[in-house]
């Protein structure tokens, strides 16, 4: 059964709050305004937030606000990690930084995070200050532990962990979190709905690391070995690595020291992730993380809301 609940009705609510939140001073800034709005992005970190709110019958309107900074954390983030990529294209859109130059790009991230803190600021509660401001030094550390480690063969899954952790899962916690705050939930409370929150992201990190090596290009929206070409240690060749023999992990290792992995290296992998069983092992994997959030959404009563967040999560798997 589908949500009779519109996402886009929702989504608009935000989309036009972002447009007051974010106070274009010059020429250049109107333009990027214009592109954070209309980029095309799922939303879905503030519309955790928004869930999370109905679900706990939060009645502080301040629930707009808090979901739309959720959301000026991602935009700038992004923003930084397409100078840090050097990524001329973002959703099929060209990237601020080609736009308009790499310097424009991190003053615009930094600009917008500028927006979304004093939006925040105003609503004068110490907790969600906290707990956001956390979610920046997150940010900052994964992305310095992504730049050391990405491409270094000793990369273990507890430092990858680490990464997508401050990369995605802490700003996923903030947004269910910060329903818990507005509902006026108890310490023990919030943990457990952070958890979600931070299970979720990951989960959502993960699944967005396998589309690189098993969804074609027109299924997923990315280039298809996209990351392999780069030479980037993701889940998949985390998991993979630790079903390899001795001699196996040498060539692998091998494969990613290359200045430029060929079509020959492609097939390599293909058939390595195919002959160890990694795509089903991780679907698996998956399956059971989500099993698991679907249990704990059953907890909050039927209703549309809570039939949407299971739509969302049955995409991710």
């Amino acid at each position: 059964m589908k949500s009779n609940l519109s996402i886009q009705s929702v989504l608009a609510k935000f989309d036009k709050n972002l447009d007051g939140i974010i106070k274009e001073d010059i020429p250049v800034l109107k333009k990027i305004k214009k592109h954070v709005i209309t980029s095309g992005g799922k939303r879905i970190r503030p519309f955790s937030h928004y869930l999370f709110c109905q679900f706990l019958n939060v009645k502080d309107v301040s629930w707009l606000d808090v979901g739309s900074v959720a959301e000026l954390i991602h935009a700038a983030s992004l923003l930084h990690d397409d100078v840090v990529d050097n990524a001329p294209i973002r959703r099929g859109k060209p990237t601020i930084g080609s736009l308009f130059g790499n310097k424009t790009a991190i003053l615009a991230g930094d600009y917008l995070l500028a927006c979304g803190i004093s939006r925040l600021n105003s609503i004068g509660n110490p907790e969600l200050m906290e707990i956001f401001s956390q979610v920046l030094k997150d940010l900052s550390v994964s992305e310095l532990l992504q730049m050391e480690w990405e491409k270094n063969p000793k990369i273990s899954l507890k430092v990858y962990d680490s990464i997508i952790y401050g990369k995605t899962a802490s700003l996923f916690g903030v947004c269910t979190e910060s329903a818990a705050i507005l509902a006026n939930k108890s310490k023990k409370e919030r943990a457990l709905i952070r958890d979600f929150g931070v299970r979720l992201g990951k989960l959502f990190q993960k699944k967005d690391d396998c589309l690189d090596y098993f969804v074609d290009s027109s299924a997923s929206g990315k280039e298809f070995l996209k990351d392999f070409k780069n030479g980037l240690y993701t889940y998949p060749v985390l998991v993979l690595r630790d079903h390899l023999g001795l001699i196996e992990k040498r060539k692998l290792e091998s494969v990613f020291k290359k200045e430029e992995r060929t079509a020959v290296d492609e097939t390599y992998i293909l058939g390595l992730m195919e002959s160890k069983k990694i795509s089903e092992k991780l679907h698996k994997e998956l399956s059971a993380e989500k099993n698991y959030l679907l249990g704990f959404l059953n907890q909050f009563p039927g209703s549309a809301e809570r039939q949407l967040f299971t739509e969302q999560l049955d995409r991710l798997t």
